[in-house]
């Protein structure tokens, strides 16, 4: 079941996006508790956010974190951040959660999502089964301005 959420469900946002990121194959390190809240309001409590749970016996077990945008065929949602709970994956749960994405978006209007993952990791083939499509025309640039000067 889909729920929406909001910044009130921070901590419990954050506990299970730590129990996922914080471990292989991403291995983040949060260097604060601040900056992984600030992180979250950034995703959760601005005014396009859409944050949606996975909830399975009244627990929540999968996330995806974004936006939506208007753009010149639609309203679109870009995923910034999608997991399944790391002892619930591979049990076909991540595919329902993105089918029931779907359906909610379509009710909401919004025709098209967009994500970033590595090309390197699980979650690439993840999304490719779930019919998601690598654009060809189209690459991420990044820039480290630290290291710059």
């Amino acid at each position: 079941m889909i729920k929406k959420l909001s910044f009130e469900d921070v901590e419990e946002v954050k506990n299970l996006f730590l129990s996922v990121f914080s471990n292989p194959p991403w291995n983040d390190v949060w260097v604060s508790d601040e900056y992984l809240t600030l992180y979250l309001k950034d995703l959760m409590d601005q005014q396009n956010s859409m944050s949606l749970g996975f909830v399975v016996d009244k627990k929540l077990i999968g996330l995806s974190l974004g936006y939506t945008f208007h753009w010149w065929q639609g309203k679109d949602y870009f995923i910034k951040e999608f997991c399944i709970k790391t002892d619930e994956q591979g049990k076909g749960l991540g595919s329902m959660f993105l089918n029931e994405i779907e359906s909610y978006l379509l009710d909401q209007g919004v025709e098209a999502m967009y994500l970033m993952t590595e090309k390197e990791i699980p979650a690439f083939n993840f999304y490719h089964k779930n019919g998601f499509k690598l654009l060809k025309d189209s690459v991420m640039f990044a820039k480290n301005i630290v290291d710059n000067k």
